[in-house]
């Protein structure tokens, strides 16, 4: 005799079966998705915790920096190698990781990170953290066409959706947010250093055989026709007008990320460096 449904009506036991199947699908599903979900998350605060780490040795102490010894793969301490690398606060982290090239701050926001340089392999940190493990939202890292000393310098980074990483750096299409945060702090081993913003700019990636604004290509030593081209076009192209205009002779530095406002869509923020009395840095002389 066949099963009965509540109504009196015989259920066929191949429906019954399917039905089964089907929730026990959507349940494995759902649970897979959760797992999924935390993991992520569990990930995401582990990489959070890791840099907070890194930023409590930045603010260390100079003597306390000192006193962290770097290790080797054998677990072996070493001296720290303060002939590479003079820094008040970060000679530890350079002692950890030679790739370490200073740290990118702007206060108010989420934006506290070290920096990485690998000219020879300039995305290697794309993802990776600073130890060097895979991971998916990466470590800030600079342009391998740039030195600490070029005209012009660019720093990418993640634009990830838990606001990690450069995942804030959108909100500087609105002017009151770079109002309220109009200085970068980008700090060397040898000296501290910050930059007032007078751009943001959202563009995109450009095909070899397309006409566009390549903010990519303005990196490293510039001409003085090059630099007053990108200045020019960095501000046409920004969301709102700073007031500010950079001159040749000043330093540039650019943080980038993605946008998503189109395909390959890229936001720029673009800010020259100061003087440490607050004035703009000229630091070619002979210009």
């Amino acid at each position: 005799m066949g099963d009965w449904k509540p109504d009196g009506k015989k259920q066929k036991p191949c429906a019954r079966t399917w039905w089964y199947i089907l929730v026990t699908l959507f349940t494995g599903m759902l649970i897979i998705s959760m797992a999924g979900f935390g993991w992520t998350l569990w990930r995401a605060k582990n990489e959070n915790d890791d840099f907070a780490k890194l930023a409590q040795i930045a603010e260390a102490e100079s003597g306390d920096s000192d006193a962290v010894l770097r290790q080797d793969n054998s677990g072996t301490a070493q001296e720290p190698n303060t002939e590479a690398a003079a820094g008040k606060n970060y000679q530890a982290l350079y002692n950890m990781n030679p790739d370490f090239i200073g740290w990118l701050k702007i206060d108010g926001t989420k934006v506290d990170y070290p920096v990485m340089y690998t000219p020879d392999d300039p995305q290697y940190y794309i993802y990776r953290d600073f130890q060097g493990r895979k991971t998916s939202s990466g470590t800030p890292f600079m342009d391998g066409n740039a030195t600490l000393d070029s005209d012009s310098i660019i720093l990418y980074g993640h634009n990830m959706k838990n606001d990690t990483m450069f995942g804030t750096l959108d909100r500087y299409q609105k002017k009151e947010y770079w109002e309220a945060h109009p200085v970068i702090t980008f700090d060397t081993l040898e000296e501290n250093r910050e930059y007032e913003i007078f751009a943001v700019f959202t563009t995109r990636l450009f095909r070899q055989e397309e006409d566009g604004f390549r903010y990519y290509g303005y990196v490293g030593d510039l001409t003085e026709a090059q630099f007053n081209e990108f200045v020019s076009q960095s501000c046409m192209a920004s969301h709102y007008d700073t007031g500010i205009i950079p001159e040749y002779g000043d330093q540039i530095l650019m943080l980038s990320t993605c946008s998503y406002h189109t395909e390959n869509g890229r936001l720029v923020v673009a800010a020259r460096r100061r003087r440490e009395d607050g004035n703009v840095i000229e630091k070619y002389t002979d210009r």
